[in-house]
């Protein structure tokens, strides 16, 4: 009898042990993976065709014209995009509208926003380099 109960605890240790080798890949990532951000910036003008950058921060990088300063402007409002206001300077009563969307994660959280702006001088005041 005791020679089953042997074979069967062996058994369901291995089972064990594949499960967690398993589940490795399917458990939550350490904090430090989490670190910096990872966004897609996408502009879609009424006129000129559309654009899309990847926008990283810590390291600044991927495939935007201005990294550093984009992930400077996202940094002081903690990736808000939202909250930004760069320039809330004047700019021409044209309707040539276009709209930006930011899609990807800030720091591990979620980040998303869209809005259509009246011109380009309104997307560059209200976002500045973060639209490129």
């Amino acid at each position: 009898m005791s020679l089953v109960l042997t074979a069967v605890r062996r058994i369901a240790t291995l089972g064990l042990c594949a499960a967690a080798a398993l589940a490795g890949p399917f458990t939550t990532l350490p904090a430090h993976a989490a670190a910096g951000a990872d966004l897609i910036i996408t502009v879609t003008p009424r006129t000129d065709g559309a654009y899309s950058m990847r926008l990283t921060c810590e390291p600044d990088g991927g495939l935007h014209p201005y990294p550093s300063e984009a992930c400077d402007a996202l940094r002081s409002v903690d990736g808000h995009v939202y909250d930004l206001d760069l320039d809330p300077g004047p700019c021409p009563l044209i309707w040539d509208p276009v709209e930006v969307e930011v899609r990807g994660h800030w720091y591990g959280r979620p980040e998303a926003y869209y809005e259509r702006f009246p011109n380009r001088c309104a997307m560059e005041h209200r976002l500045g380099p973060v639209t490129g």
